[in-house]
């Protein structure tokens, strides 16, 4: 039987190092935001059947965390809300419960602890049931701890641990099941019916990078991952589906943030580079060092008014420009958000 013990006398648990994503939608028009949040919540809620990944120990199928926020494109998108749906934060706070009832736990005591917690009948998987709903209903504190004790009850193993280190497992589950039911409900509210009014001119591509700088730098303060031993910096993949055009009020048709317009006029892919650096000079954006950044684009050029083929080279080199600049390591194009920061 496991008695309560402080955080500070538990050892570790290491789970495998794993990737935070960010998806931003484009709201503005020249993309269907709603139906893109339609097919990228199927993803996102399909992962949510176990999203804090497994212990790294003999006996355990590797499953990497799932940390995954969601953000728009919009008239100001420096106030667009982000909607972290599961954070690196939950996952440390989850196994964090588990290092605190069972400290120094055995390989085979976490490959136990591990199915009767986050198993295809484990606890979690009892309540995680509610993200597959069209419509999400936030459980109450009080009824999902029951709910979960009875389903820790059900195992031969856990069942046998004090009652006060079924409360503490309980109350990580449950408010981790809160936090995302919450967020994602709101992510649901939020991408209902299009953002953008149909006369207003919500491209502002830029400002939803500034806005995302800060999920890096919060990315940054939590605890690193460590590979093979060695801490490595934490890792950000931002997908944006969006025809990468950058329009808000107040850019003037000869801006360096005029994205389309340098598109059309750059004289090389090089000049248009140089213009994406000095526009994310301009807006000041810059992701944490400590943090790498990598971002994949989902439709440049695209849209109901599309780029000449020709030049969507220049307006690609113009975003490879900004993003340098921005301090983002590497930068692609994925044919859809479901495979944008899979691999």
């Amino acid at each position: 039987m496991a008695s309560i013990a402080s955080p500070s006398a538990a050892q570790a648990v290491e789970i495998p190092a794993a990737e935070s994503n960010l998806f931003i939608l484009d709201v503005s028009g020249s993309t269907d935001s709603v139906a893109l949040w339609k097919n990228l919540r199927v993803s996102v809620t399909s992962k949510l059947n176990q999203p804090f990944g497994t212990p790294i120990a003999r006996g355990i199928t590797t499953k990497l965390p799932v940390y995954v926020s969601v953000t728009s494109v919009s008239q100001n998108s420096q106030n667009s809300p982000i909607f972290s749906i599961v954070t690196k934060s939950d996952g440390l706070k989850m196994w964090g419960a588990v290092e605190q009832v069972f400290p120094k736990s055995t390989d085979a005591r976490l490959e136990r602890i591990t199915k009767e917690l986050f198993g295809e009948s484990g606890a979690w998987a009892s309540q995680a049931r509610i993200f597959t709903r069209s419509t999400i209903t936030v459980p109450t504190s009080a009824a999902c701890r029951s709910s979960t004790i009875n389903s820790i009850n059900k195992g031969s193993f856990l069942k046998s641990t004090d009652p006060s280190n079924k409360a503490v497992l309980a109350g990580a589950i449950c408010e981790r099941l809160i936090s995302i039911a919450k967020s994602l409900k709101q992510a649901d509210d939020y991408f209902s019916k299009p953002v953008c009014a149909p006369t207003a001119v919500c491209s502002d591509i830029a400002g939803a990078f500034y806005r995302s700088t800060s999920l890096a730098a919060d990315l940054a303060l939590q605890k690193k991952d460590k590979v093979n031993g060695k801490e490595v910096k934490n890792k950000l993949c931002i997908a944006i589906a969006s025809d990468m055009l950058n329009e808000s009020p107040g850019v003037s048709t000869t801006s360096v943030l005029n994205s389309k317009r340098v598109a059309l006029t750059a004289t090389s892919p090089e000049k248009a580079k140089e213009s994406g650096a000095a526009a994310s000079r301009a807006v000041g954006v810059q992701f944490h060092p400590e943090v790498s950044t990598r971002v994949v684009m989902v439709g440049i050029g695209s849209g109901p008014k599309p780029l000449p083929l020709d030049r969507n080279s220049y307006l690609l080199a113009y975003w490879e420009g900004f993003f340098t600049q921005s301090g983002v390591k590497q930068t692609n194009q994925a044919q859809s958000l479901n495979q944008a920061c899979s691999s």
